[in-house]
């Protein structure tokens, strides 16, 4: 009988192990980097999309991203639309502003595939208290059903900006879990005490390797 137990016991804890070593992470992020050189960068752009990270140029959010599979893991997926934004700064908001304010919803190159995906890391700027039009489009065409979303964004200094309330009105189906406010605008420059907060809500929330 006891022989019994342990056995069962044993099985129990494999098939829970399987499981977890099944469940996966995506981090879907929408990153629109502007064509800036390191140069200007340091200059000082008022709003830039793009950082410098040990000599790299990345994207605002790409940088987020990055810094989400360091510590959860997980495959990245970089939501991308069929027309090109502008990358210059001015045509760039000229161009998202109009996107919502006509309420267009851009095509996108590519849906993620969710299959086996358990917890789906998403990132995204604010716009003008809003998320970037992309950001719908996904929505409306993915199904969540049944995922865990931690919404993740990067702002000036607007938060969520009402997004994450928004989220889960949008995505019934989906667990939609308290999320990360990352103010990026101070520098230029990675900062260290952004990714040291990032780190710590993952590992605070169970969101490791």
């Amino acid at each position: 009988m006891k022989k019994m137990f342990l056995f069962s016991t044993a099985l129990a804890f494999a098939l829970f192990a399987a499981q977890v070593a099944q469940a996966k992470n995506l981090i879907i992020y929408f990153s629109q980097p502007e064509s800036y050189t390191a140069e200007q960068l340091v200059d000082g752009v008022s709003g830039a999309s793009k950082l410098i990270k040990n000599g790299e140029m990345l994207g605002a959010n790409e940088y987020l991203a990055k810094e989400i599979q360091k510590t959860a893991g997980g495959e990245l997926f970089r939501l991308e639309t069929v027309k090109p934004y502008p990358t210059t700064h001015q045509p760039l908001l000229d161009y998202a502003q109009n996107e919502q304010r006509q309420n267009i919803k851009p095509a996108l190159k590519a849906l993620p595939n969710l299959d086996g995906v358990d917890t789906v890391f998403l990132v995204y700027p604010i716009w003008w208290y809003r998320a970037p039009m992309a950001w719908y489009s996904l929505l409306e065409q993915t199904d969540f059903s049944g995922k865990t979303i931690v919404p993740i964004v990067g702002h000036g200094g607007s938060r969520f900006g009402g997004t994450d309330r928004e989220l889960k009105k949008l995505e019934p189906n989906a667990t939609v879990k308290d999320g990360f406010e990352a103010y990026l605008h101070k520098s230029v420059r990675a900062e260290p005490e952004v990714e040291a907060e990032l780190a710590e809500f993952l590992k605070e929330n169970g969101y490791v390797k």
